[in-house]
């Protein structure tokens, strides 16, 4: 249960949710329709971290709406692999692989001016590379390297994503958009045993609204947050948890395709600079518990109570 309801309450909200959410999933569908009529097709877009989890599937939304995107990770022959399957799937498409170590400066400018060169112009740039604390464990018992890894990749590779982002897109007429993906920490809300990593995403709010002043008098540039919430990927399964952490998962996540399905939309149609928005509010929070039920086990598998 849900703190704070009685037993009533709950019923009824888990009889009256369900129809609301359906409407609610109508209405989105009708808005992603109006985003797809009415969006500019052939958007030239650069994701990091984009050869699997959030990052590829956002990749596959935006080549679906006729836009050519470069996959972009560490791994070259991860990029080149991504950069093929979904070539296959959207052949009309470009697709580009280029490998890049978001904490190397140099490195995250060469991928800038690699996208410029091949597609003509960077009109979106998200910035997705990003990692989790693998081993979960209080700041006196993390190794330095492994707070530098995290810090230096979530926050520094950000930064450098939009400075680098910025240099090309100056450069060009049409402007741009720059996205930070944010994750757990970034309201302010305590990451016990993951400090580094809700310590860089917190940071990025105060990032995204510096960056926001001093552009304010350039419209052609917007710098903006996206929220994908709990996505279903190996940065958030991967590693130990006990039942409690993961009857959580299995009650707020979602897979990476369906949150990309909603995010790509309001990416590309988004107006005005400084937006925050975000796949899980609230409401939605309230649903998934009122229907915890039917999400038991979906990613994790979870013992009976009586054995957890």
């Amino acid at each position: 249960m849900v703190d704070g309801l009685d037993p009533t309450s709950v019923a009824v909200g888990a009889a009256i949710l369900p129809l609301v959410w359906v409407g609610c999933k109508v209405l989105g569908s009708l808005r992603n329709h109006a985003h797809r009529s009415k969006g500019v097709h052939g958007l030239k877009v650069v994701i990091t971290g984009s050869s699997r989890g959030l990052g590829y599937a956002l990749a596959d939304q935006f080549l679906g709406f006729g836009d050519d995107v470069v996959i972009s990770s560490r791994n070259m022959s991860a990029c080149e692999h991504a950069a093929v399957q979904l070539g296959e799937k959207h052949p009309l498409r470009k697709v580009l692989p280029f490998a890049c170590d978001v904490r190397n400066a140099e490195e995250v400018e060469s991928l800038a001016r690699f996208a410029q060169e091949t597609l003509g112009r960077v009109d979106i740039w998200v910035n997705n590379a990003g990692i989790t604390q693998a081993h979960k464990a209080t700041l006196q018992h993390t190794d330095a390297e492994e707070l530098r890894r995290i810090i230096d990749t979530n926050l520094l590779g950000s930064i450098f994503g939009a400075r680098a982002a910025l240099q090309v897109m100056r450069e060009q007429e049409t402007g741009g958009k720059i996205f930070f993906i944010d994750g757990t920490g970034a309201w302010g809300n305590p990451t016990p045993q993951n400090v580094a990593y809700g310590a860089a995403k917190r940071a990025i709010t105060q990032v995204k609204d510096s960056l926001n002043a001093e552009l304010k008098e350039k419209h052609d540039f917007t710098v903006h947050i996206a929220s994908p919430g709990m996505v279903a990927t190996e940065l958030l399964l991967g590693g130990e948890r006990d039942q409690r952490a993961a009857r959580i998962i299995n009650i707020l996540a979602e897979e990476a395709e369906v949150v990309a399905a909603w995010m790509v939309p309001r990416m590309r149609g988004i107006r005005g600079n400084g937006k925050y928005f975000k796949f899980l509010t609230p409401k939605g929070v309230l649903w998934r518990f009122l229907t915890a039920r039917g999400r038991k086990s979906r990613f994790i598998s979870e013992l009976p109570k009586s054995a957890a």
